[in-house]
């Protein structure tokens, strides 16, 4: 299922893209996105009442955290001297990873059912607050712009996967789950509100040149391996989950458009880098599937 759930999914993204020279996206991309984020609320909830909490779930968490944390330090200081548009395009197209929207039938394809659960976890307790508060809190500094950080501290706690996803984890600690046919239609949900999201990046996609040349080339590879490839190493030491790596090193993410555009950042370089390292993720994941039929 999630194997074709891919190719639709790629299929979708390129008839987005198509049908962004007849019908402006912008008239119905972020209401699409919108609604996907509010239904995709609940059903984390319900996943992750199977969540299994273990020590590698929080060692992983704490390795991951710190490994994103490095990896928007690099950027900041390998761009030093640059202009601030420039250093918060990289410090966005390099450090943003797309742990949900890409990452949830990625990693089904990879391992399995039972590989949800941990990227949900991932998604929502690592990349989640580090992509809404961390990178655009950055962002918002090196624009030089007031930075309300009281108001994102009240958004974030308002966020409805902070609040359904908490709840599932306190119940799964209880002891408390619902029935597994309610839990398989949750995952269900998930996976199939990845459809149209692949259709909304390929429409707003379409509003940008791309165009890869060496310098994305470059910037997919910063994207692919500046955080899998070190939690990957730390494997060998710490109890450290499979899915947290692949979800680490997904492409970049949707999100990233949304703060560009509310901070003023350029995209000309995020645009292509988003298109390919999608592109890359989805043939290896779909070869991966391949080969295990």
């Amino acid at each position: 299922m999630a194997l074709a759930l891919l190719i639709a999914g790629m299929a979708l993204a390129a008839a987005g893209y198509m049908s962004a020279r007849r019908i402006d996206p912008e008239r119905w991309t972020a209401r699409a996105l919108r609604t996907l984020f509010w239904l995709g609320a609940p059903a984390s909830g319900v996943v992750a009442t199977r969540t299994d909490v273990h020590a590698g779930l929080v060692i992983g968490l704490v390795a991951a955290w710190v490994v994103l944390a490095l990896s928007a330090a690099a950027v900041l200081t390998l761009t030093r001297g640059r202009p601030a548009g420039e250093r918060d395009e990289l410090l966005l197209t390099v450090c943003w990873p797309n742990a949900a929207w890409l990452g949830f039938p990625v990693c089904v394809v990879v391992f399995g059912w039972d590989a949800l659960p941990l990227a949900v976890a991932f998604s929502q307790l690592c990349t989640g607050p580090f992509t809404l508060v961390v990178l655009p809190g950055l962002v918002a500094a090196l624009v030089h712009e007031r930075a309300d950080w009281l108001g994102r501290a009240w958004a974030f706690a308002r966020n409805p996967y902070l609040i359904c996803v908490t709840t599932g984890y306190v119940l799964d600690v209880a002891g408390v789950a619902p029935p597994a046919s309610v839990t398989s239609v949750a995952r269900t949900v998930l996976l199939l509100c990845t459809l149209p999201a692949f259709a909304a990046v390929g429409a707003v996609l379409a509003r940008h040149r791309l165009r890869v040349d060496t310098s994305t080339v470059r910037l997919v590879t910063a994207r692919l391996a500046v955080a899998s490839v070190p939690l990957l190493a730390l494997r060998a030491l710490l109890p450290i989950p499979g899915p947290f790596v692949v979800s680490a090193g997904m492409a970049v993410g949707m999100g990233s458009f949304g703060v560009a555009a509310v901070y003023g950042v350029p995209t000309r370089r995020l645009a292509p880098t988003l298109a390919l390292s999608t592109a890359l993720v989805l043939g290896a994941a779909a070869g991966v599937a391949i080969a295990r039929n």
